[in-house]
């Protein structure tokens, strides 16, 4: 590490996301330089240089991974390049923010959670799937209550959610971190074949996927995406079921942001909960000191507890995953794939405690 406590950046791959999102929150951090830059061509890479301040560009990742100059890695790239990048980047000692999945198969993120148990000085974090969209606000709320026992024990949990793609282990990742560890997976999915929605001029598939889970403490959830439902009715949703009260949790884009201008509205409350002998839905309450990050429209600055947490230990966010969580979530997707080519059997997750 730098000694006069700069965090010294190499990114390889920079796309929309990157763009619009990552590297904008960084350059805003006083303890930061961002040093290197490879993207997929010279013209690109010249442009996010150029826009962002980088002191060199460079020709490919190797050349970023293996500067003695750098102390992160943020890995903007698509996920089959993530295993190669990642794994070198341990080895040359580089901390890594990465953006997900954390790779293209279990195995391949096996690996990389072994690399990173060899050596212990380095510090990784995943990019949440859901840093500015449903439920990334909500989180430190919603881990209170759980917390709280208000709920009592809870029992089940129903996730429903509308998007044009499946996203699955991105809705996994929130029920992960609210409810526990999955141990089973079942899935069953239904296509049809309907003109309509396109993103990026391909049609989308219309269809119903549903998945069960089974959850440690003998919790059941169930997934349901459905893309052939019509606009108005869509009511994108978590609901959290205990013996004593249900939590029911809507999802920011429809909760509390104004889907034309794209501002939060916290007037609009995206937590419930209902007592289960009354069940009257009654708003949750928000806490005085989430106020300010509630109402500022980047959402939960997860780059900026990224390296707080590199420089001082800070404990950042849980919506930033760990190697091992991250692992968990695509041993789920592989598990409801492998569920679906036999023929919507039950698939047992591997234990990664």
């Amino acid at each position: 590490m730098a000694s006069d406590q700069k965090i010294r950046i190499g990114v390889i791959g920079a796309g929309g996301h990157s763009k619009r999102r990552v590297l904008p929150e960084l350059n805003e951090i006083t303890e930061v330089e961002l040093i290197a830059v490879a993207n997929k061509s010279k013209e690109s890479t010249d442009e996010v240089a150029a826009k962002f301040g980088f002191e060199r560009t460079e020709e490919n990742w190797e050349n970023i991974v293996n500067s003695d100059d750098i102390d992160l890695i943020y890995n903007g790239t698509q996920a089959p390049e993530h295993h190669d990048i990642i794994l070198k980047s341990i080895a040359n000692n580089k901390h890594v923010f990465t953006m997900n999945p954390l790779a293209m198969t279990s195995q391949q993120g096996e690996e990389i959670v072994k690399a990173l148990q060899e050596n212990p000085d380095v510090k990784f974090k995943q990019y949440p799937s859901f840093a500015q969209h449903p439920y990334a606000r909500e989180d430190e709320v919603v881990l209170d209550i759980i917390k709280s026992k208000r709920l009592g024990k809870i029992l089940a949990a129903n996730v429903t959610w509308h998007t044009p793609y499946l996203a699955l282990a991105s809705y996994q990742e929130v029920m992960h971190r609210w409810i526990g560890n999955h141990e089973r997976v079942l899935g069953y999915r239904k296509q049809y074949e309907i003109a309509g929605q396109t993103i990026h001029g391909r049609p989308v598939k219309r269809g119903i996927t549903s998945v069960l889970a089974e959850i440690e403490n003998n919790i059941s959830v169930t997934y349901t995406h459905s893309t052939v439902i019509s606009e108005i009715p869509r009511n994108p949703r978590v609901e959290i079921h205990g013996e004593d009260a249900s939590l029911i949790v809507y999802a920011g884009a429809l909760s509390y942001a104004s889907q034309d201008e794209g501002e939060l509205n916290n007037e609009k409350p995206s937590i419930f909960i209902s007592n289960s002998d009354t069940g009257q839905m009654e708003p949750v309450e928000l806490p005085n000191h989430l106020a300010s990050s509630w109402s500022d429209p980047r959402g939960v600055l997860v780059e900026k507890q990224f390296i707080a947490w590199l420089l001082n230990g800070a404990t950042p966010s849980p919506i930033l995953l760990d190697a091992v969580t991250a692992l968990k979530s695509l041993d789920f997707a592989e598990g409801f794939v492998a569920s679906l080519r036999q023929e919507n059997t039950w698939i047992d997750l591997p234990d990664r405690s």
